[in-house]
């Protein structure tokens, strides 16, 4: 069956082509017995615009492009899941890209995205230097950031929490229950929330006269077998620490089955407190004491924000950077005298 098109419907409707665009772009230049002739045509046909084809046309195409790191990382999950429900309101589809944390994969992703036409394209996979945001920025596609920043965020639109307050939060509770002896299990180093969150455990410790102890600084990199492979070793240590700030809740819930494996009771004899607040921390079976950065708020303002500068054509940076709130549960007590 021929698929009609524009010129079936001005043809049936004895009117021009760019009237008939006209109703489709619902331009109010258009009489009303116009329209409606045009619109009835158009369901007696079933017809759906190409989307595309007009696209290439207006240069947009109503779709935004986002770029996670880890889709399987149940914050990037939530992430996505706001700017999603954001976008349906505006009308706009998504393009997903995951990259695996892999830059030649982004900058792969980046290419795709342009070539597409998408209107704009919202990062929450940079590292601190990142070519692939390099890329899209070159081809003067709108961007904004969620999550993440890189080494010069100058001149970006981005949603972020204060990742260095979130982490002096964390240590600081864990302070004020006692602990001297406390562990950071970090993410990869090249990214800028574990390089923020780092800062705010030192400065947590600084304040409070602690010195930081390099033995009990943990190399992760945000996800959870990585964090049980070392929480076996943290648990093994002979002069263990008595609690660990994770600097996300998926390595926090790692080392949680660590301790379980292991028989090391929390928080009686190791407390934990994770970074993100995502679904699974709340779970009756965890419980974990943790930062919340407001995953999906996040996302879904990310995605708005984006959206009104599209369509007001905006281009004055906004940069946003939203408060972190200490969630209290059960994984984190006064340290068991000796």
């Amino acid at each position: 069956m021929k698929r009609i098109t524009i010129e079936d419907i001005a043809r049936e409707c004895n009117v021009s082509k760019s009237t008939v665009s006209r109703v489709l772009n619902n331009s109010p230049h258009v009489k009303s017995s116009t329209r409606k002739k045009v619109l009835e045509v158009m369901k007696k046909y079933n017809y759906t615009p190409n989307i595309l084809a007009r696209g290439l046309i207006a240069k947009k195409i109503g779709a935004l492009g986002v770029i996670v790191s880890d889709i399987t990382n149940p914050f990037h999950s939530l992430l996505v899941r706001g700017i999603g429900d954001i976008c349906r309101t505006y009308g706009y589809s998504l393009f997903l890209c995951n990259t695996d944390g892999r830059v030649d994969e982004e900058i792969k992703h980046v290419r795709s995205l342009i070539q597409r036409s998408v209107d704009g394209i919202i990062f929450a996979s940079i590292k601190l230097k990142d070519e692939g945001l390099e890329e899209a920025k070159k081809s003067g596609i709108p961007i904004l950031l969620v999550g993440r920043l890189p080494e010069k965020e100058e001149g970006f639109n981005y949603v972020i929490v204060d990742n260095e307050l979130g982490g002096y939060m964390a240590v600081n509770y864990l302070i004020s229950l006692g602990h001297r002896k406390i562990a950071y299990l970090s993410g990869p180093w090249d990214t800028w929330p574990n390089i923020r969150r780092f800062e705010g455990y030192k400065r947590a410790l600084e304040e409070a006269g602690l010195s930081i102890d390099k033995k009990y600084i943990f190399k992760g990199d945000f996800t959870l077998d990585t964090a049980y492979s070392i929480g076996t070793k943290i648990l093994m240590m002979r002069d263990r620490p008595t609690s660990v700030f994770c600097a996300n809740d998926m390595s926090a819930i790692g080392l949680l089955e660590a301790c379980m494996e292991l028989g090391v009771k929390v928080p009686e004899e190791m407390s934990i407190i994770g970074f993100d607040d995502i679904p699974l921390s709340s779970f009756r079976t965890i419980q974990l004491t943790t930062v919340s950065q407001s995953i999906y708020d996040q996302g879904a303002l990310a995605g708005k924000i984006l959206l009104e500068k599209l369509q007001n054509e905006d281009n004055t940076p906004t940069q946003l950077t939203l408060p972190p709130k200490l969630i209290i549960r059960k994984t984190c007590a006064p340290p068991k005298e000796v």
